[in-house]
């Protein structure tokens, strides 16, 4: 009887039997068909990565070799405008750059250095060193100078490797006008292993003739790199660059890169070869990839998951198969869940975008911060010369932009009136910094109440900074911004002048914060636009309820 009534059972449910195998074919089949196309797919994405990882270390090292030059441009071009100036005044002026440099913590020493026409010499060191000036001293009378001479070298001493930079002219009256500074390799190193700590492989920096300047392993540093340039020529690398308009880039038809055995790590690794320029002088990154890490384990892995993902797929719909005489029972629950599981979506949204909001706010001071303040000590070097009345005005208006960055808040929303007091003291260092060629007015058609509406921190500031950035800024041409307040919200409007370079490392932070803000307000009125050869934004006002 019991045997029976198997058999008949089993007449009843064979149809699902015959899924049951159908399934488990095509499980089979479909998973040996695809994960040869994901493993494909996997190694393309992670080269695209390491792609985008060595541009964003490329990145870097040009930043922060730039910021070393820095103080020999800024030397030079004192040097180069001295016949407009007084001797006292470009002499100062020299001074002055030549102890900002060593304010850096890689610079380990800095001089300016005149040999008169008689053969008298005056030597300023920003530190008290004796030997250091007889070095220098030596250097330079031994030497036979050009008019102009630059001496970019790498000096190896006991326990220091220093880069030596010298920018030397002999001016009109036959006087030798010499300023430098030492860049400590090994100080610079620490620092910018600090600075910039993760993962994505380590970087290699070498000067033109394949002198290493920066490592992970410090005792490479100084020392010519051996063993990069074996398969892969300095030459071939210096010859796979382009030059566009003064600037290294990559050309992306042949990318340089090679399998060897790191030193470093003991592993094998990916190197990828590429060039940069700094100033007038091209250096080599190398940056090197695990390829175990990298490639080989990543690919497995994801193998690996997508195979589970692919079981635990077939498990759960053979259980579902098996239960089907369950689902109508289980019908409201489930619908009740997803019903759940959408709100919950709709406030982790809103939650995600305040917080993104609220991080590039962060982002848009940390990037205004040293930018704002570099261009804004520049005009500050130039106006105490010519008007120091109006440069001890400039100081404190510096001083109410930073107190008022630095201010902290609950949220990132702030009244008008401060935004536009803000505004005011901000225009006013720019308009200095660019003269008649900026100019800002604000226009206010509405009573003070509206003053009290909220709008986003920061949010006119952004806009400002956005048209002077983007745009084309001449005597000629001036740059005529329109602040316009009105019931409905505030309209910033600008001449669209775009500049012909776009600037490589601009990355919209300012608009992306301002547009996520006025998301999570799930305010929809923001918007940019360009109408009759003006570019014009609208911030309506936002109410918190």
């Amino acid at each position: 009887m019991l045997s029976k009534n198997f058999f008949t059972r089993f007449k009843e449910h064979r149809q699902y039997l015959y899924i049951s195998i159908l399934f488990i074919a095509i499980f089979f089949i479909g998973s040996s068909l695809i994960t040869p196309k994901i493993t494909s797919v996997t190694e393309d994405l992670i080269e695209d990565l390491i792609q985008g990882n060595l541009k964003s270390k490329e990145n870097i090292i040009v930043y922060e070799f730039n910021q070393l030059d820095s103080y020999l441009v800024n030397a030079k071009k004192i040097i180069q405008n001295s016949i407009a100036t007084s001797v006292k005044s470009y002499k100062e002026k020299l001074l002055f750059t030549s102890d900002l440099a060593v304010s850096n913590l890689a610079i380990s020493n800095s001089f300016v250095y005149f040999l008169n026409a008689d053969q008298t010499s005056e030597f300023y060191g920003a530190k008290q060193d004796s030997l250091y000036k007889s070095e220098i001293d030596f250097y330079l009378k031994a030497n036979k100078l050009s008019q102009k001479f630059v001496v970019d070298t790498i000096i190896t001493k006991a326990n220091s490797v220093v880069n030596r930079k010298i920018y030397i002219q002999i001016l009109e009256n036959n006087t030798t006008v010499a300023v430098g500074y030492d860049v400590d390799l090994l100080a610079f190193w620490e620092i910018f292993s600090e600075k910039y700590k993760g993962d994505g492989g380590y970087t290699v920096v070498a000067n033109k003739e394949g002198i290493c300047m920066l490592h992970p392993e410090t005792k490479y540093i100084g020392k010519k790199l051996e063993g990069y340039f074996d398969e892969i020529s300095i030459k071939k690398v210096l010859q796979n660059s382009i030059k566009i308009n003064g600037y290294y880039v990559p050309n992306y038809t042949n990318v340089l890169k090679e399998k060897a055995l790191s030193e470093f790590i003991g592993l094998e690794v990916l190197r990828y070869y590429d060039t940069v320029k700094i100033g007038e002088t091209p250096f080599i990154v190398v940056v090197s990839f695990p390829v175990d890490i990298h490639l080989k384990e990543t690919t497995g892995n994801i193998q690996r998951y997508f195979s589970w993902i692919s079981f635990l797929a077939f498990a759960t719909f053979m259980l579902i198969l098996i239960v089907s005489r369950l689902q109508l029972k289980k019908e409201y629950l489930d619908n009740l869940r997803v019903v759940e599981e959408k709100e919950q979506l709709v406030y982790v949204n809103e939650k995600y975008q305040k917080e993104n909001a609220v991080l590039q706010l962060n982002q848009l001071k940390k990037k205004m911060n040293p930018h704002f303040l570099f261009n804004s000590l520049n005009s500050l070097h130039v106006l105490i010369d010519l008007n120091p009345d109006l440069s001890q005005q400039f100081v404190l208006k510096l001083a109410d932009v930073y107190r008022y960055l630095l201010e902290d808040r609950d949220g990132n929303l702030i009244t008008v009136k401060k935004e536009i007091t803000f505004l005011e003291q901000y225009v006013f260092l720019q308009e200095i910094r660019f003269n008649n060629s900026l100019n800002v007015s604000i226009i206010n058609k509405c009573n003070d109440k509206i003053l009290l509406q909220k709008i986003p921190f920061l949010s006119l500031e952004t806009l400002v900074e956005n048209a002077i950035k983007h745009n084309e800024i001449t005597k000629e041409n001036p740059l005529l911004i329109k602040v316009i307040i009105s019931k409905k919200g505030i309209t910033v409007v600008n001449n669209f002048t775009p500049r012909k370079k776009k600037d490589k490392n601009s990355h919209n932070i300012g608009l992306n914060y301002l547009e996520n803000t006025y998301k999570y307000y799930q305010i929809d009125s923001f918007k940019t636009e360009v109408v009759d050869g003006n570019f014009k934004c609208t911030l309506p006002f936002i109410t918190v309820k």
